[in-house]
């Protein structure tokens, strides 16, 4: 039998969630990247302002931001 695994789903402290929206609100991209690679797979859900100033549907959750930003912040290929 061949096991898939599974992404961890978890809780994110009051502090993480607050630091992310402060770095979020403020713009501020070295916080942004470190944040975000600690709310990859997190739960919480996400307060519905931010989700819509993310384009997220509402009740997505941290975790998803997170996904979305880390994304977003990824260096793309230079198009030829």
């Amino acid at each position: 039998m061949y096991l898939v695994p599974i992404p961890v789903r978890r809780r994110a402290s009051p502090v993480l969630l607050d630091r992310f929206l402060n770095a979020l609100d403020q713009r501020d991209q070295p916080s942004l990247r470190a944040t975000v690679r600690d709310l990859l797979g997190c739960v919480n859900v996400l307060p519905a302002a931010t989700c819509k100033l993310l384009g997220l549907a509402g009740g997505s959750t941290y975790g998803d931001a997170a996904r979305v930003i880390t994304n977003s912040l990824s260096p793309r290929p230079d198009a030829a």
